[in-house]
């Protein structure tokens, strides 16, 4: 599988919003993870582009990374899936959070909550879903051809806060090191904000969790 991956960073928080196609599907058919805000620059990027998502993805349930999931799928029918333990807290966001971000819409009821393992196929792509609790109790990671999509559980050489109501320091790095950490070295991560990295450079270089 040729995976193509965009990025567009998005909001005040300049969140990670990704879209990931094949270069072997007929159809103009895509995934995008972590639509957090400014849904009119998704929609023309996806437009201008010729692509529909199928599936919407959130890593996790904060208002930066799915703020923007409701136009999405207004317009494109698609089906929206965020891990089981953040069902709830996406429909119960941070008051703060909805004011910084200025443009955010409450997402609908997930068509599908993720578990822990499961493999689901979209737009051609098969995607497992890894759940990677500690930012929140629901954060899931996304594996996928060699790629890994973390949301906020790890970045370059630093690790997701986990100071708000349902973080949890020792679980996240749990997380990365039991499952984020078993993936292939050459694996590449991208995070919800910032540049992209390596698992085997985070082994080496990320100071929270060596």
């Amino acid at each position: 599988m040729a995976l193509k991956i965009d990025v567009l960073q998005v909001g005040v928080l300049a969140t990670n919003c990704y879209v990931l196609r094949t270069e072997e599907q007929d159809e103009n058919d895509c995934v995008v993870i972590d639509p957090g805000s400014q849904s009119e620059l998704i929609i023309s990027f996806l437009d201008g582009a010729n692509l529909t998502p199928s599936l919407i993805l959130a890593t996790h349930a904060h208002g930066d990374h799915l703020g923007a999931a409701a136009p999405l799928i207004e317009r494109y029918g698609s089906q929206f899936m965020i891990g089981e333990n953040d069902v709830v807290p996406a429909s119960q966001q941070l008051d703060w959070l909805k004011s910084m971000l200025g443009d955010f819409q409450e997402p609908p009821a997930p068509s599908k909550p993720l578990k822990h393992g499961e493999m689901i196929t979209a737009a051609g792509i098969d995607i497992e879903v890894l759940s990677t609790p500690g930012h929140t109790q629901g954060s899931s990671s996304f594996s996928i051809d060699g790629h890994v999509f973390t949301g906020d559980t790890l970045f370059k050489e630093t690790i997701g806060r986990f100071d708000l109501s349902d973080g949890d320091q020792h679980q996240e790095i749990a997380s990365i090191r039991n499952i984020l950490f078993a993936l292939d070295d050459d694996t590449v991560v991208l995070p919800g904000h910032g540049e992209s990295t390596t698992i085997s450079h985070e082994k080496e270089h990320n100071r929270y969790v060596r």
